[in-house]
């Protein structure tokens, strides 16, 4: 399990620690945090790549995937109306990194659940 650095963004936003909480449940292949803040009829894009239709595609997709980051750095949390989003960063055993960012469309005004993710990932390169 990666050590997990949490963003200092939340506060007492409940959308802010549910959107941390997806974001962190993505990124470590956390299939019951992901089942606990997602909709059923979930959909989990990544732009120019896939697409998981409902929460049982997504989860299949999230339980294949082999988590190999030594570190998860969530460095920002927004959220605003029915959309919210994370940033951060992965960074492996050598030091290299990838970036990620996650924007989620909530179910509903009150934000208990995520409806939508568009995920994006970039490399960094070596964290001096």
């Amino acid at each position: 399990m990666p050590k997990v650095t949490k963003s200092a963004d939340c506060g007492n936003s409940p959308k802010n620690l549910l959107v941390q909480a997806l974001a962190i449940a993505l990124e470590t292949a956390n299939g019951a945090a992901f089942a606990r803040c997602t909709s059923e009829d979930v959909v989990w894009a990544v732009p120019g790549r896939r697409s998981f239709q409902g929460r049982t595609a997504a989860l299949a997709r999230l339980r294949s995937k082999q988590p190999d980051s030594a570190r998860i750095v969530v460095r920002h949390i927004v959220s605003h109306g029915r959309g919210g989003a994370a940033e951060g960063l992965l960074i492996d055993e050598s030091g290299l990194s990838h970036g990620f960012c996650h924007v989620m469309e909530f179910a509903n005004a009150k934000g208990d659940r995520v409806s939508a993710i568009f995920s994006y990932y970039s490399d960094i390169g070596e964290i001096d």
